[in-house]
């Protein structure tokens, strides 16, 4: 909604041809700006679990916030769609040896 508004704002002002590039390369943006979170149940049982984890997974394409609760035993992250997903993510923190699962929301 918002990208068609400024189409038509940018068409008002440019040719035609320009401001559909210009709405291209917003809607391009707006794609890359968008992430998605999960949050994963994770086998750990202290501050070097977490430690590991933060020094290996926040470092994995993609990923744009990380949060590891060691009271709760869950991984929460935020990453860009584009770059990974949650099979890989997974893969990730098992590749470190946890068990993990997907937390149902």
């Amino acid at each position: 909604m918002i990208i068609a508004a400024c189409a038509i704002i940018l068409a008002g002002t440019m040719p035609a041809a320009a401001a559909a590039t210009m709405a291209e390369k917003i809607e391009q943006n707006a794609k890359k700006a968008a992430t998605k979170t999960v949050t994963f149940n994770v086998s750990i049982h202290c501050k070097n679990c977490v430690k590991k984890i933060n020094d290996n997974v926040a470092f994995e394409k993609g990923v744009k916030d990380l949060s590891v609760s060691l009271d709760q035993k869950t991984v929460t992250v935020t990453y860009d769609p584009a770059r990974t997903d949650v099979a890989k993510l997974k893969a990730a923190l098992e590749k470190l040896g946890y068990k993990v699962t997907v937390q149902e929301s």
